[in-house]
């Protein structure tokens, strides 16, 4: 199946001492015929070229994971933007310089249907909010990035912050596995069923 025809999702991989990450997991899960699955590096040099790499493909719709672990529900976020907090990444390393793109916006929305996607979460019973805030780490980082890559491409974009899952320590209510996993496929069925969009070629 051509990419264009598939969701992209990706995840990332275990940071701040963590033995796992959710957003790794559920990528992996989700996974198949439909879904290319990725996983990105938290590493604030890295993960720019990554995701050029991915998103020089189109695609039916690209969907970031990543996990805040102090948070009780699926958050979809609604917007990022364009500023990193001197945090080091997985390889101790703070980002070169404040802003995540020099001279781009200071932020983009998600352009995921994330009213409709609420109410669907809701109704499945899966803990769920809109977030305005995804942060100022890699999460956001790689949201603004993937924004600012398909700007004006047509393809839907967003990210979702997952809570930590019951076998990892940490602040607020964890979520069992299977319930991020089911959250994401309603996502990705949600796009899937959507009429495709036109998209253009990134630049």
């Amino acid at each position: 199946m051509s990419s264009e025809r598939r969701v992209l999702v990706t995840g990332f991989v275990p940071f701040g001492g963590h033995a796992a990450n959710p957003s790794d997991q559920v990528a992996r899960a989700v996974a198949g015929e439909r879904v290319q699955a990725e996983i990105l590096p938290v590493d604030f040099a890295a993960v720019g070229p990554a995701l050029t790499r991915l998103l020089a493909r189109t695609w039916r719709a690209v969907v970031l994971l990543g996990l805040a672990e102090g948070r009780s529900h699926v958050a979809l976020e609604r917007v990022a933007i364009n500023y990193r907090h001197p945090t080091p990444d997985n390889a101790g390393r703070l980002p070169a310089r404040p802003e995540v793109v020099r001279g781009g916006p200071v932020g983009y929305f998600s352009t995921l249907p994330l009213e409709d996607l609420r109410k669907r979460l809701a109704a499945a019973g899966i803990p769920v909010e809109i977030s305005l805030s995804a942060g100022a780490y890699l999460c956001n980082a790689a949201f603004y990035l993937a924004r600012h890559r398909l700007e004006g491409s047509g393809t839907p974009c967003g990210f979702l912050h997952l809570p930590r899952t019951p076998d990892l320590p940490g602040k607020g209510d964890p979520m069992p596995l299977d319930d991020q996993v089911r959250a994401v496929r309603i996502l990705i069925d949600l796009m899937l069923s959507a009429p495709s969009p036109r998209a253009r070629r990134v630049r």
